[in-house]
């Protein structure tokens, strides 16, 4: 089995999401550490709460974990991000904050499976209907468009153009599509920028390069307004600091997007 079927999800285009919780003291106290980096802190306090939103916090703490890379075993800890989505769908089947971590766990699951357990699982069809679920739900959310470009770019740049279409119906011009969607209505959301960059200088730097480019120099131009955001400044930077070198963009992308598999243990659904 290739390496193929791990679909990497590019993720990170939902983190640090919105939810109308102005009046919810203990919510917005946990949000405040996941915002200032007390990631654990911030996931027993949120989910402690048991409510749809709680749950949906401690799921988004823990995807951000993932997502800078600060889980030992990332696939263990998007599963747990996973399941704690699920609970809070289970809670509240139309709460938009639910769909929206729920979407983005599938992806980092997926992204951090081996190749057997992501064709076992089906993960990659799985990660598809969350996706497609959100933008169906709620048409006008732009990480919904954000989460369907990354899952068509990141299997092009995993199987092939050819092979992406063939096995998953997934293509490069879908995927550009899908994020400029994005990009149009949340032009300053520097998660989907990011990402979208990093995701076109792994596949194809040079082609993409003054693209990629010019969405990093908006990132830098974003001020950050919380450690997450700051921590994917930094990161972006580094494109930057390379901008004429497109071998080392190339490295830099798919060094963001990473490749991981830690589930040894097949003891979780």
């Amino acid at each position: 089995m290739t390496r193929i079927l791990i679909y990497v999800f590019a993720v990170l285009s939902l983190l640090c999401s919105t939810s109308a919780l102005a009046d919810d003291e203990a919510w917005l106290s946990a949000q405040a550490k996941l915002f200032a980096g007390e990631y654990d802190t911030a996931m027993d306090m949120a989910k402690a709460l048991d409510t749809a939103d709680g749950l949906s916090l401690a799921a988004e703490t823990i995807s951000a974990k993932v997502m800078l890379g600060l889980e030992e075993k990332p696939r263990k800890a998007a599963t747990r991000a996973r399941k704690l989505a699920q609970d809070a769908l289970e809670l509240d089947p139309e709460s938009e904050y639910a769909h929206i971590q729920y979407a983005l766990a599938r992806g980092f699951e997926a992204q951090n499976s081996s190749p057997f357990r992501a064709f076992r699982k089906n993960l990659i069809g799985k990660s598809r209907r969350a996706i497609e679920a959100v933008r169906e739900k709620y048409p006008d959310e732009p990480r919904g468009d954000g989460l369907m470009g990354a899952w068509h770019l990141g299997i092009v740049r995993k199987a092939g153009p050819g092979r992406a279409e063939d096995m998953f119906n997934a293509t490069m011009e879908d995927g550009i599509r899908f994020y400029d969607m994005a990009i149009e209505r949340s032009p300053n959301d520097m998660i989907i920028l990011a990402n979208y960059a990093a995701t076109l200088m792994a596949i194809d730097s040079e082609t993409y390069k003054d693209k990629s480019l010019a969405m990093l120099k908006r990132v830098s131009d974003i001020p950050a307004t919380n450690v997450v955001e700051d921590a994917v400044k930094q990161r972006m930077a580094e494109f930057l600091e390379h901008k004429d070198d497109p071998a080392a963009l190339e490295k830099l992308g798919e060094a963001w997007l990473g490749d991981h598999n830690d589930d040894e243990d097949e003891d979780d659904d």
